[in-house]
């Protein structure tokens, strides 16, 4: 099972942790994989690509763990291309909740 867990302060998205493999098909031919890869993509091109937001991005394949987090100065250009990647991912996981879980963390605390 994939789990995505997104940070927030209020209603900020600060980060998104993406953990593990869906487990829904074999490898190479797991469409949820695919799904969640491919918006995780299209997401941190966006972020770092097009908007030019220095994203804090961590990748281990080891265990299949992917984190970017918004610098603080950049959490409110970033909040449409975040918003969209969990909309999309509370959608995916409505249709292969076997398979991903979506999460929200809440914060208080300002730095």
């Amino acid at each position: 099972m994939t789990k995505v867990t997104f940070s927030l302060q209020g209603d900020k998205i600060l980060s998104v942790d993406i953990l593990g493999h869906a487990g829904y098909a074999e490898e190479g031919e797991d469409i949820v994989c695919a799904a969640i890869s491919s918006a995780v993509m299209l997401t941190h091109a966006l972020l770092y690509d097009v908007q030019r937001i220095p994203v804090d991005t961590l990748i281990e394949d080891e265990g299949a763990h992917i984190r970017f987090t918004l610098p603080k100065d950049t959490v409110e250009r970033g909040q449409d291309a975040l918003q969209a990647l969990k909309l999309h991912f509370s959608e995916l996981e409505q249709n292969y909740s076997d398979f991903l879980n979506v999460m929200e963390v809440h914060t208080d605390a300002e730095d």
